[in-house]
């Protein structure tokens, strides 16, 4: 009986050790998500064209030698695309971003779409400050990035889950090339949260039959989840969810990348079982 109930003692002391150090390795501790991805139509040249997503700062700030700028230069990226909140609650944080878009400007292009929270404060400020860093901001319109002879189209809007993103301006009206789409949230995919959809979303979804893969983050994988029962609610309201928290799920005709992000927010500002993310995908043509 004595030994049991030491065992039971020395358990209770352990277990809040235990949780405390693994909420500290997931919120502090970034890992690579590297994905392939088989898209309808690339081109031969554009086989293995490696995309490199960050999302989701919250204004954490990363030194130019940290763990993170390693491993973005260790991905060999051909692009870098950014899907939104740069800061959580003032403008000035999109600062503490400017030592690692440094590395990332270095490694490859970077492109950049803004996030709800960017919305909230000041998002001129923001692109502002991306665009001095060298970032090129998609603010519901297109560009085309070109590898090997061969052509993507790389498509950004505005946050959809502040109401901000016009998709139809964004995608062009008609293309050979495969589109890649960059939205901060995954509004459109979602179930519907309790909040609701926003009106402006309305009918958008047909329009999203033309993009190959969409890229976006907002969910922070849940950002605490429980064992068994998994995430206990994502930034959009959902309590809960059994899909689109994280990962690469299949969508009408094209993929959805849902990112955990690098970053967190809320009250408390720490993760669980729902690691920071920087996430790699290899796009892969169709067999």
């Amino acid at each position: 009986m004595f030994a049991v109930k030491k065992w039971l003692l020395r358990s209770a002391l352990l277990l809040p050790l235990i949780l405390a150090a693994q909420v500290l390795v997931d919120t502090y501790a970034v890992e690579m998500e590297t994905t392939e991805v088989e898209i309808s139509d690339l081109p031969a040249s554009l086989d293995g064209c490696r995309i490199l997503q960050i999302s989701d700062f919250h204004g954490r700030r990363f030194a130019r030698d940290s763990s993170v700028a390693k491993q973005i230069m260790a991905a060999a990226p051909d692009i870098i695309v950014l899907t939104g909140d740069f800061v959580d609650k003032r403008a000035d944080e999109v600062y503490n971003l400017y030592p690692l878009l440094e590395v990332m400007t270095a490694a490859a292009p970077v492109y950049a779409v803004s996030g709800n929270h960017d919305h909230r404060t000041n998002w001129p400020q923001i692109a502002a400050a991306l665009r001095a860093a060298g970032v090129e901001v998609l603010e519901n319109r297109h560009v085309l990035v070109r590898k090997n002879g061969g052509t993507l189209v790389l498509a950004g809007v505005n946050d959809p889950y502040s109401g901000f993103a016009n998709l139809e301006a964004a995608l062009p009206q008609a293309s050979a090339c495969p589109i890649i789409l960059l939205a901060h949230a995954p509004t459109w995919f979602e179930p519907a949260s309790i909040y609701g959809s926003s009106p402006v979303m309305a009918g958008e979804k047909a329009l999203l039959g033309k993009v190959a893969l969409t890229l976006t983050a907002h969910t922070h994988g849940g950002q605490i989840k429980l064992p068994l029962l998994g995430a206990v609610t994502t930034a959009s309201g959902r309590l809960f969810p059994k899909s689109h928290v994280e990962g690469l799920i299949r969508e009408q005709n094209g993929w959805l990348y849902i990112s955990r992000g690098i970053g967190q927010t809320g009250f408390p500002p720490v993760r669980f079982l729902s690691r920071a993310e920087i996430s790699l995908l290899i796009l892969r043509a169709a067999r």
